[in-house]
């Protein structure tokens, strides 16, 4: 008898976690994937890790179980209180990779949104010269900031 209990036990148990709804997506981070900029920016000067404006930069956002949305992954890039949204559709892929264009200078709060999930990042941008795709592949040239 108890034997028999613990089969019908676990032959439901079975069917619970095959029953189980499918994996929602899930929204994991938001970094930016293109390299700060050259030269005051580079090589550990003052102004290490800036971004240029004027310039592009790709952006690496990881979805887990993309296809699964329920809405579209928002991005947008708030400075001196005004908010920008650059990229606003459901997920294809576990990387999306949106390109942002920062327009103005300062501390920039990078916002990924997907199904009720926020991930930020906040990074600094100065003064910045994108070069043509022919000088170091149109990198970014961050000018000095003091």
């Amino acid at each position: 008898m108890v034997g028999g209990a613990i089969a019908f036990s676990a032959a439901a148990m079975t069917g619970v976690a095959l029953a189980a709804p499918a994996e929602a997506a899930t929204l994991q981070g938001v970094a930016v994937d293109t390299p700060a900029g050259y030269g005051s920016s580079a090589n550990g000067s003052m102004n290490y890790n800036i971004y240029g404006a004027g310039c592009a930069y790709r952006l690496d956002v990881p979805v887990a179980s993309p296809r699964s949305a329920k809405g579209n992954l928002k991005v947008t890039s708030t400075v001196n209180g005004k908010t920008v949204t650059f990229y606003n559709k459901k997920p294809t892929s576990v990387m999306e990779r949106p390109v942002w264009r920062p327009t103005e200078t300062g501390r920039h709060v990078l916002t990924a949104t997907l199904d009720g999930v926020t991930k930020t990042r906040t990074v600094t941008v100065g003064p910045g010269v994108q070069f043509p795709d022919f000088i170091r592949a149109g990198a970014c040239f961050v000018l000095p900031i003091y």
